[in-house]
């Protein structure tokens, strides 16, 4: 070998390899590799962290004159060569696939020379260039490393990177992620499956699993092979499963759970249990058990004022749990940070905040991230970090904005990486028709073509028009839009939160609650009521609080409102021309609820997650008797239809799944629709009982990487 000439040798992982001789080896032993795939391995160490492109690759193994079946051979080529390195392609180590681009060699290399012509000098001269050669690289880096530090103080910091990493549709919204320990892989889960998704590139493999083996991803068992998955299989019926990426048989850990978290140190798993509601978000009751699934211990009890726990996050130490706690309601929940001494058993609260959201991920720097939602509705929300402390938290951080909600977030083991679930959705306003029976829905068409909340509560009494609240611009509108017209007419619009436009018994105006934004259940609340054909609005009364409205329609009277006080609500009679109120409530737990046409009763919906009850109670007497639906577990808004003879209830599953249902008063049920997307929130029949307003929603959730916060 020519002194001028060095050899060029370059290692990885238990590698050598050297580009002069094409020799590949092994711990010292040689391996067997054939010229073509010894070829790219070169072309990419030489470019190592770099895409090389198939086109790069071409020219170097095949000059322009040679007609080959290219796309053949060069995969053939990688084959081999990955046959060599011991790799697949579902499981790369060394070598990255970019999908239809290249490859990039993605482990981490050094390389080392041989001697270069100082060899022939003598030995003596030899050392004394050695040492002069050391000082001077010394004195070099020491100088550079000093400019580095002052010229990179004078900088800002990173910026910011966002990455969405899946692109799916509201048909096959993400339901659940996490990154692997190592960062490499994403774990995501939708409605048909379990997959990984190599980062930063597009190559993507589902998970083996049984048939009908349904799952959502929770988080990452720290030796990166092994997934924490929640199955459910109805409503309130879900468990905690351990299943391989690699396959094989999956294994339960919990029942009655959801919503795990695998503890930094790979020992525990806390997770949800207890009235398990909210689409798996939230629940009564939060336990850890060992990571075995034995041991379980319930670390965060249902509480007498009626709140829920989230999905919890670790501390770096694996001896606290952080989690948001919310005491929810119609107008304004109550939410904040806890911090829990699990094996104590001892609560503290950090933070509160009623805008946040339910995501919490702990970083192994003791920071804390969390989200908020914003002031105003339909614009999103905000990531937050601040670092936790004994005595409280630090000023907090925001370090991004996002659309849409965040329900769940997870984050790398080395805390540089967060992936979020982020999703969005807005409510709208559709028609449909229904037989002569009520037992079908025969059509239906949307009337609201905008990408806004529009929610429908009433309709003018020729059954022409529907009233809807909306939000433009951060504005609060009431809207009257004709089925038969492509734009609405304003009829309110304010600073103040209005909505549940309800129609007066005589027809001729409407009545809304207007409530100060922010509001709550301690906002002073009025009711107003407006012309069904615009106008001056004129307050009709004032309460704090005010949760619903609804009226009868003619011969009756009857106008009902409800506020709520504590745990329950207060549902008063009122005159809606005097404004004048009765002395003496009805009291109900906290639940939604509708007026019959004649005034005569209340069809009630208790407000949890595994409600399959109707109480129909008497607006005179309260006197009430129960319509259970055996296997409609999760019945949520109901209101009447219009000849009072049936009601319109809405029922969401355990799986998001949801349904618009016509229920005789003799508990017959009929199902009109469902759904898994779009989500039906409720039905408002019009006065001549053969059209309903529908309110429904179309979601879509993908995933998101953020880095440099």
């Amino acid at each position: 070998m020519p002194l001028n000439s060095p050899a060029r040798v370059v290692c990885f992982s238990k590698f050598e390899v050297n580009l002069q001789t094409g020799e590949l080896r092994k711990q010292g032993q040689k391996l067997k590799l054939q010229e073509q795939p010894f070829q790219v391995l070169a072309a990419l160490l030489e470019h190592p962290g770099e895409i090389v492109t198939r086109e790069e690759l071409r020219r170097r193994l095949w000059p322009s004159d040679t007609f080959v079946d290219f796309d053949h051979s060069l995969n053939a080529a990688i084959k081999r060569l990955r046959d060599a390195l011991g790799e697949s392609a579902d499981a790369p180590v060394f070598i990255e696939t970019m999908a239809r681009r290249g490859y990039r060699f993605v482990a981490p290399v050094t390389g080392s020379h041989g001697e270069m012509e100082s060899g022939n000098l003598p030995s003596s001269q030899r050392r004394s260039h050695f040492h002069v050669g050391v000082a001077v690289v010394l004195l070099s880096l020491v100088i550079a490393l000093l400019s580095w530090a002052a010229w990179r103080h004078s900088l800002p910091g990173p910026a910011l990177i966002e990455s969405k990493l899946t692109t799916n549709s509201s048909e096959r919204t993400v339901n659940g992620a996490a990154i692997s320990p190592d960062g490499r892989y994403l774990a995501y889960s939708d409605q048909t499956g379990v997959y990984l998704k190599l980062m930063h590139s597009e190559e993507t493999r589902a998970v083996p699993l049984p048939p009908g083996f349904s799952a959502r991803v929770d988080d990452w068992f720290p030796d990166g092979s092994h997934l924490l998955v929640s199955r459910t299989e109805g409503p309130g019926n879900a468990s905690l499963w351990n299943i391989s990426i690699f396959g094989g048989a999956p294994r339960q850990l919990a029942s009655d759970a959801i919503a795990g978290s695998v503890s930094p140190d790979g020992t525990r798993i806390a997770f949800l249990r207890g009235d398990l509601s909210y689409v798996g978000l939230l629940a009564r009751e939060q336990w850890v058990i060992n990571a075995d699934g034995t041991n379980p211990v319930k670390i965060a009890a249902d509480r007498a004022d009626g709140s829920w726990v989230a999905s919890p996050t670790w501390s770096p130490d694996s001896r606290h749990l952080a989690y948001v706690r919310t005491v929810w309601s119609f107008d304004s929940p109550k939410s904040s940070v806890e911090i829990n001494d699990w094996e104590k058993k001892s609560a503290r609260i950090l933070f509160s905040n009623e805008r946040l959201n339910l995501a919490l991920h702990w970083l192994p720097d003791d920071r804390l991230v969390y989200a908020l939602s914003s002031l105003q509705p339909q614009q999103g929300s905000s990531l937050w970090v601040t670092t936790v402390g004994n005595s409280g938290s630090s000023a907090p951080r925001q370090i991004a904005a996002q659309n849409g909600w965040i329900p769940r977030m997870r984050g790398r083991a080395d805390g540089k990486a967060l992936v979020v679930v982020r999703g969005s959705r807005s409510p709208s306003v559709y028609i449909g028709t229904l037989s002569d029976d009520s037992s079908r829905l025969e059509s239906q068409r949307r009337l609201t073509l905008d990408e806004t909340m529009n929610l429908p509560f009433s309709w003018t009494p020729d059954s022409k028009a529907i009233f809807f609240n909306a939000i433009r611009s951060g504005v609060f509108v009431i809207f009257k839009q004709s089925i038969d017209a492509t734009l609405p007419d304003i009829l309110v619009s304010g600073k103040n939160q209005v909505s549940q436009p309800r129609l007066t018994p005589d027809g001729s105006e409407i009545v809304y609650v207007s409530t100060p934004e922010p509001g709550g259940a301690e906002a002073r609340s009025s009711i107003f009521a407006v012309s069904i054909n615009g106008g001056v609005p004129r307050l009709v009364l004032e309460d704090t609080g005010i949760y619903a409205v609804e009226c009868a329609k003619a011969p009756s009277t009857t106008c009902l409102y409800s506020v709520k006080k504590g745990d329950n609500l207060e549902t008063f009679q009122f005159d809606v021309k005097s404004g004048k109120r009765g002395y003496t409530p009805q009291v109900d737990p906290y639940c939604n609820w509708g007026l019959s046409p004649d005034g005569s009763q209340r069809a009630i919906v208790l407000y949890g997650g595994n409600v399959s009850k109707i109480q129909l109670r008497s607006t005179a007497t309260g006197k009430s008797r129960d319509l259970v639906l055996k296997g409609w577990e999760g019945l949520k808004n109901i209101d009447w239809s219009a000849d009072g003879k049936s009601l319109f209830v809405a029922w969401h599953d355990f799986q998001r799944d949801s349904a618009l249902l016509n229920v005789r008063l003799d508990g017959t049920v009929s199902v009109l629709m469902r759904s898994s997307n779009p989500e039906v929130f409720w039905a408002i029949p019009a006065p001549n009982g053969r059209l309903l307003a529908i309110a429904e929603a179309h979601s879509a959730q993908n995933v998101w990487q953020i880095e440099n916060f």
